[in-house]
């Protein structure tokens, strides 16, 4: 699953004006350049873990926020991938008890 940055960038924007912080002001905070911030609010650099959480923290937004449906997608992946092992395992009798459950389940309104 990779990371979608213009999204990241996106959304670093978005909190960044709504606080109403220049890229120079932000780039400050964090100790990176202007030119950085500008790369990384349009997805053209892969930023790292700590720049992440140095703008998250400069923006007083979490990381979460900030990854947005980036963080829903690499879940989604990670469930995926974990049912698929478990499936994998199954003696037949089983496969046909999840798959009754998994319909049932995708049948199921969890929305009040």
């Amino acid at each position: 699953m990779e990371l979608d940055y213009i999204e990241i960038g996106r959304n670093i924007r978005h909190y960044r004006l709504m606080r109403n912080i220049k890229q120079k002001e932000l780039a400050e905070m964090i100790q990176v350049s202007d030119q950085h911030i500008s790369h990384i609010e349009n997805g053209y650099t892969k930023l790292s873990l700590i720049t992440l959480v140095s703008i998250a923290n400069a923006l007083k937004v979490d990381c979460n926020t900030l990854l947005g449906d980036t963080i829903q997608g690499a879940r989604e992946s990670v469930l995926q991938k974990k049912l698929m092992s478990i499936i994998g395992e199954l003696d037949i009798k089983k496969l046909g008890l999840a798959v009754e459950f998994c319909d049932m389940l995708a049948k199921y309104d969890l929305e009040p």
